[in-house]
């Protein structure tokens, strides 16, 4: 083998390690975070770890506890004293690896803070009444966390908001049955990006 051969051969290596960072680099995941249901994967990859992401549709907020829960992990529901175990796994929540804190009452945000320092993801209904200062005090405790916390209801400057634009339900005939199917079209915001909308089917959720 002459020196030609080797350089030869050492250009070909050069070039395959090239074109496999090239191929790694273009696969990349651009948004590192929890996971969302398929049909939002589109407009919100992720859900941002540290964040407040604000959900107005209590189905597709139990979707989104249900996708972002890791393997094996745990989570908290917590003031959604309406929501029955049943509806929870028909969503695809895990129910028995999550917490139920269905009436907090006034302990309300010290008990969303200390499950979220804990936990992957919490679920939250948002509380008639919070004042900025302690809603600030909640984001600031989950941005140190390594979880996140969907807030069912409205926050202020959430990481992301997902708002119903509109909603078609089927089942449920004559008031009796289960809902069979749900479809919602959703528009959401997440930082300083244009507005972006899905459409989101539920299958069975109720």
């Amino acid at each position: 083998m002459t020196i030609a051969d080797l350089d030869r051969g050492k250009a070909a290596t050069i070039e395959a390690l090239r074109s496999r960072m090239r191929g790694m680099e273009s696969t990349a995941v651009e948004v590192v975070g929890l996971p969302t249901p398929a049909a939002l994967q589109r407009v919100l990859p992720a859900l941002r770890i540290g964040g407040v992401h604000a959900v107005d549709s209590r189905s597709l907020a139990l979707r989104m506890l249900a996708t972002a829960l890791p393997a094996g992990g745990w989570g908290a529901m917590i003031g959604l004293a309406d929501v029955g175990v049943e509806a929870a796994a028909d969503a695809g929540v895990p129910v028995d690896r999550v917490v139920l804190v269905p009436q907090p009452g006034e302990a309300w945000a010290s008990a969303v803070a200390g499950f979220a320092e804990v936990l992957p993801v919490v679920l939250a209904a948002a509380p008639s009444r919070l004042a900025p200062a302690e809603a600030a005090r909640l984001a600031a405790r989950v941005r140190g966390a390594d979880g996140c916390l969907l807030v069912l209801g409205d926050w202020p400057q959430p990481a992301s908001r997902i708002r119903t634009l509109g909603a078609t339900w089927a089942g449920a005939d004559d008031g009796l049955g289960r809902i069979r199917t749900a479809r919602l079209e959703v528009e959401v915001s997440a930082g300083d990006r244009v507005p972006r909308r899905a459409v989101v089917d539920l299958g069975g959720s109720r």
